[in-house]
């Protein structure tokens, strides 16, 4: 079996895969300090689904968050006698990084265009919905580049704290488009600019590139956006952890 993380700003999702995915689980990212703390929270999520430590012979690891890559990298050593792989540029295989600085590519973004390209198209871009929002092109097998958005409840929250009186609010899609009230005016302030933003960028990519892409939406907050206009009919909660497969068999040489 090999134990997945997918280490985001605000949550951790965690995989167990055999063949095809078992079972995930979210954790929050600042919820543990050490090793034996994020033990403590996986260890009985294992035993209620009776994955003993001994099933586990890989960890690999897509991270955004330096500063815990080395209780990571502690926990893979100590409780599974492994050493943990980290999704790097170095030494990519399948898929070249044709940006500025290739080595600047964040471990989620290139998880995510390694999963594009086996699962879906080689001419596909990613959209995922997290603490910032990433749009990752992939064009004839390779990467790009894109662009990064700040996430919707990352606006929220700055849109909160900075002001006296505006109230935080929940996610949530309105149809109309003139609010009546604070909380309708920010959430059609907030979503609808990104979303619709999101679509136009996407409807210009493909005239700059003159091509059809497919479009895949990830991502926690994806969800809940999952449908609202045609470009968010295709969302893949474990894109990112699929792409983790797929770097750890290129590494094996298994693919």
């Amino acid at each position: 079996m090999r134990l997945l993380f997918d280490v985001g700003n605000t949550h951790i999702v965690v995989g167990v895969y055999e063949k095809d995915f078992l079972y995930t689980w979210r954790i929050g990212t600042k919820s543990f300090e050490t090793e034996d703390e994020l033990f403590s929270h996986l260890s009985p999520l294992f035993n209620r689904e009776n994955i003993k430590e001994e099933d586990i012979d890989s960890v690999i690891i897509s991270s955004v968050v330096p500063s815990i890559n080395y209780i990571l990298n502690k926990f893979a050593d100590k409780y599974f006698k492994s050493e943990a792989i980290f999704v790097t540029p170095k030494n990519l295989k399948s898929i070249e990084l044709k940006v500025d600085y290739p080595n600047e590519v964040g471990a989620d973004r290139i998880a995510n265009v390694l999963a594009l390209k086996k699962y879906y198209s080689e001419n596909a871009i990613a959209i995922d919905f997290g603490t910032a929002i990433t749009i990752d092109v992939l064009y004839e097998g390779d990467f790009i580049g894109g662009s990064i958005i700040p996430g919707i409840n990352t606006q929220m929250m700055a849109l909160f704290s900075k002001t006296a009186k505006l109230p935080q609010v929940e996610l949530k899609f309105l149809e109309y488009s003139v609010g009546k009230n604070t909380i309708d005016n920010i959430q059609i302030g907030i979503i609808k600019t990104v979303v619709y933003g999101i679509q136009q960028l996407l409807k210009d990519i493909e005239k700059e590139y003159k091509r059809k892409f497919e479009i895949v939406i990830t991502g926690g907050i994806g969800k809940s956006l999952h449908g609202i206009i045609p470009e968010f009919n295709n969302y893949d909660a474990y894109l990112t952890l699929k792409g983790l497969n797929v770097f750890y068999d290129f590494m094996k040489g298994a693919d």
